[in-house]
């Protein structure tokens, strides 16, 4: 039965665009357009996180390239951001649990986010609780667990995380599971066994001498 189930969930590898300044962007963005149809980008406030990245207005018009983009918030006040990011062309918006923790505020960002005909991804942190999200399961298009703590490229996967995982996968057979940090070749084939649908990757892919090569031996591993 797991096997029936895997086999018909979505499986894709999202490379991710993590920079801290505008000249390490550009780099690591140039890399990966040209590699595949769905790029991720992470932006930092310097609060929410410690790092600080690339402002929206200094990223490139989505419109202007072939495939989707989603916009990952790293940042206190996500809402501040939806609009700039709807008239930038991206498809789907990550917000943390943690950069709000109150229910009506989480309530009408996700509104916000969809009355802007883009996608409302939830994610939490290593340390935050499954129970803490389960009451915008319906609301949500998505849950992206992160396998780090945020902010920082080049850490091991918490292993805790693969609990909750399994967790909300049992509670709901159908909502789509991201995970993003310290995935590698030695554990995506455990979070694909588990049930996670996308996996983000950064630094693997961006700081790799084949980014092309290394995105398409993802792929293979997590398919």
């Amino acid at each position: 039965m797991r096997e029936r189930i895997r086999d018909k969930m979505k499986h894709r590898i999202i490379p991710t665009v993590f920079a801290l300044n505008k000249e390490d962007f550009y780099k690591r963005f140039n890399k990966l357009i040209g590699i595949t149809n769905y790029l991720q980008i992470d932006f930092m406030d310097g609060k929410f996180v410690k790092a600080k990245s690339v402002k929206i207005e200094d990223v490139p018009d989505c419109h202007e390239y072939w495939g989707k983009f989603e916009a990952h918030l790293m940042a206190r006040n996500p809402e501040k951001y939806i609009e700039k990011l709807k008239e930038k062309g991206f498809f789907r918006v990550i917000f943390h649990y943690e950069a709000l923790r109150n229910d009506n505020k989480i309530i009408n960002l996700i509104s916000e986010i969809k009355r802007n005909r883009m996608k409302a991804v939830i994610a939490i942190n290593p340390s935050t609780g499954l129970d803490k999200i389960l009451g915008f399961l319906d609301r949500v298009n998505g849950v992206l667990f992160m396998g780090v703590n945020p902010g920082k490229e080049n850490q091991k996967f918490i292993f805790s995380v693969y609990e909750k995982i399994a967790e909300l996968r049992k509670i709901n057979r159908k909502i789509e599971i991201s995970v993003d940090g310290g995935v590698n070749f030695s554990n995506i084939g455990k979070l694909r066994d588990l049930g996670v649908n996308y996996i983000n990757s950064g630094g693997l892919i961006s700081n790799s001498s084949n980014p092309k090569k290394m995105l398409k031996a993802l792929k293979r591993a997590f398919s």
